[in-house]
């Protein structure tokens, strides 16, 4: 089973990435495949090996480090 998450306008990175990984971790065997569909505020991701110089014109666009890999 696959549901779909709607939430309209847009939101926050953060928050909502934060809500996914609670939702990743409290999944069981049971648990229904979701599928998130949402318009977030600009960023900048860095993975594990991504240094805020790597990003040359951030402007006002925050950086937020994430767990996953890559630059």
């Amino acid at each position: 089973m696959i549901e779909v998450r709607w939430l309209a306008g847009q939101v926050d990175y953060q928050p909502i990435w934060q809500a996914m990984r609670e939702y990743t971790d409290s999944r069981h065997d049971e648990s229904a495949d979701e599928i998130w569909l949402l318009q977030h505020s600009p960023v900048y991701t860095l993975g594990q090996a991504g240094l805020p110089e790597h990003v040359l014109n951030p402007k006002d666009i925050p950086l937020v480090k994430t767990d996953r890999g890559g630059k």
